[in-house]
């Protein structure tokens, strides 16, 4: 009989590690990864260790905390580890995912993150659900060398179209315009490989990384915040642009200003779903971005897209001597 799977879990904090405090409300992150294992009473066919790392709610997850994450995931592969999990809150997890698959390459192994939607202690609580399955995911040999993949609600998506999509609701996570990887039914996963996608590999890179700011376009938004957010210290730009990549068409001058001083800027649109294009002639469209040199950034989020950009930034700049 071969021997069980070893999965190592680096646990975070977030929802699925609350308690409830004194005011009723819950305290993210308040249970250890082992406390709250523990707690779950999993029955899993893998030799599971469990290392705690923070026990942060997930507006408090760092860069630091991702960079250490993925060190120690390749540390524990090499020692033989055949996946990795990771728990966290799931306000930042798609941001984690996005992350953790541009700097983190496990190609002999599973990589899986996973939060919760409701509290351990709260009836109906996706918190077993959902650690047993990334556990299972990140134990298949089908999500060896997959990147990273997020694990919600009986599903697995793929890091780069994954999004939260409800507050509350207990299918949390969504791949909007694209579907799930996979599916499971208790130790049965059934993934397909993710769509090819020449994503580069920062998987030496070190932080910090350099700041990007989001500016998202809207109805009459003020140009001026762009200026602003260099001169605050910004070193490249997303503009999170409406439709199939449009901005207000006052921004213009200051994009063209930005660009000729040397600042990155790129665009991605705030929809759901679907391609950025060239389809008009009108000012602020694509067309009048890319004749600036305003980078564009296909069928990912803003959010994700700085995380890109940062990384870039980072890998281009001089090494110490």
């Amino acid at each position: 009989m071969s021997a069980a799977p070893r999965i190592v879990l680096f646990a975070l904090g977030g929802t699925i590690a609350s308690l409830q405090g004194a005011s009723g409300r819950a305290v993210a992150g308040a249970m250890t990864g082992m406390e709250l294992i523990e707690r779950l009473d999993l029955d899993l066919p893998v030799t599971l260790e469990v290392e705690t790392l923070a026990q942060k709610p997930s507006n408090a997850i760092t860069f630091d905390d991702l960079f250490l994450v993925r060190d120690l995931a390749a540390q524990a592969v090499a020692e033989g580890a055949a996946g990795v999990v990771i728990s966290q809150g799931t306000d930042t997890l798609e941001d984690s995912a996005f992350l953790m698959d541009l700097i983190c390459d496990l190609p002999q192994a599973g990589l899986v993150l996973t939060g919760a939607q409701r509290v351990p202690y709260a009836p109906g609580s996706d918190a077993a659900p959902n650690i047993r399955d990334a556990i299972t995911t990140a134990a298949s040999r089908a999500a060896q060398g997959a990147g990273a993949l997020l694990v919600f609600d009986q599903e697995i998506h793929e890091a780069r179209h994954v999004r939260k999509v409800s507050s509350h609701r207990l299918g949390g996570f969504g791949s909007p315009g694209h579907g799930a990887l996979g599916t499971l039914d208790g130790e049965f996963v059934d993934l397909r490989r993710p769509a090819p996608w020449d994503k580069p590999r920062f998987t030496t890179l070190q932080p910090p990384l350099p700041r990007v700011d989001i500016l998202p376009a809207a109805m009459q938004a003020s140009p001026k915040l762009l200026r602003a957010a260099v001169e605050s210290g910004a070193q490249g730009l997303v503009l999170d642009g409406m439709g199939r990549g449009q901005v207000p068409p006052d921004w213009l001058p200051e994009i063209a200003q930005l660009r000729q001083d040397g600042v990155p800027v790129a665009i991605t649109s705030s929809t759901l779903s679907g391609r950025l294009a060239e389809d008009y002639d009108y000012p602020g469209c694509l067309a009048d971005l890319k004749a600036l040199g305003v980078t564009p950034m296909d069928e990912i989020t803003a959010r994700k897209a700085r995380l890109l950009m940062m990384c870039d930034l980072a890998a281009a700049r001089p090494t110490p001597a």
